[in-house]
């Protein structure tokens, strides 16, 4: 397991060392981040939004159903 942890940390030894010679990578995976960030938030906000218009179509149906029950039972009587 030793071996296995050590070359773990060469492996990320080596990826520093190259993002150091490599600005434009760093810069590069920063912006991915911050896109997949701002994605999330979008996708979140767009989700919150479709439940509230169903939750308000789904009050409107129960209003609607109860409005033709009511009339129903009083045409009936």
């Amino acid at each position: 397991m030793n071996g296995a942890v050590e070359e773990g940390a060469k492996v990320a030894g080596s990826v520093v060392e190259g993002l150091k010679t490599q600005p434009l990578s760093l810069a590069l995976i920063v912006v991915n981040i911050a896109f997949l960030g701002f994605v999330t938030f979008i996708v979140y906000t767009l989700n919150e939004r479709t439940e509230h218009q169903y939750e308000v179509k789904d009050q409107l149906i129960y209003k609607l159903v109860d409005k033709c029950r009511d009339q129903q039972s009083t045409q009936q009587q």
